[in-house]
């Protein structure tokens, strides 16, 4: 889930039940759990997304390590995710999808960096500022890495 939301890892470690509204596909975060404190936060997610989380919601009462937590997702050990346990397991799914990682960076912000570059890519800077939270739209600037083919195209449409 965090993946479509660009969530940064101490987000992910801090996601509540309550945060997600999987009947509207959003993640509201409150002001005093956003990782900036700026504002409440609110993000889409993909109806993909929502359904997965529906059903994990499900799920993971199941597991004695959540009995007491109101934590979306903890590690095996029944801790919070931080970065290193994120990076982990990010290598343990490129590893079940045969996805060799030796010269990549695996990182949740590497992750979040694609989000925004895709969500660039398909709309526009507005949109990827919004969901990704950020101040100012200098930042945003760097997910600006759509191709120079992609930019003709957009002239040739226009006229």
């Amino acid at each position: 889930m965090s993946l479509d939301a660009g969530l940064r890892p101490d987000e992910v470690s801090n996601v509540r039940e309550s945060w997600i509204d999987t009947d509207n596909a959003v993640l509201r975060i409150p002001k005093q759990e956003s990782s900036k404190n700026v504002g409440n936060w609110t993000v889409s997610l993909t109806e993909r997304t929502a359904t997965a989380v529906e059903r994990w919601k499900d799920e993971h009462q199941l597991y004695d390590r959540y009995t007491n937590s109101h934590l979306l997702w903890l590690t095996s050990q029944g801790n919070p995710y931080r970065s290193k346990s994120l990076r982990w397991l990010l290598h343990q799914l490129c590893d079940e999808a045969g996805i060799e990682t030796g010269n990549r960076s695996m990182s949740w912000y590497t992750i979040r960096h694609s989000v925004g570059t895709l969500m660039t890519k398909e709309r526009d800077l507005a949109v990827t500022k919004s969901q990704l939270r950020h101040e100012a739209p200098k930042t945003t600037m760097k997910y600006n890495q759509v191709p120079v083919e992609d930019h003709r195209d957009a002239l040739d449409k226009m006229g």
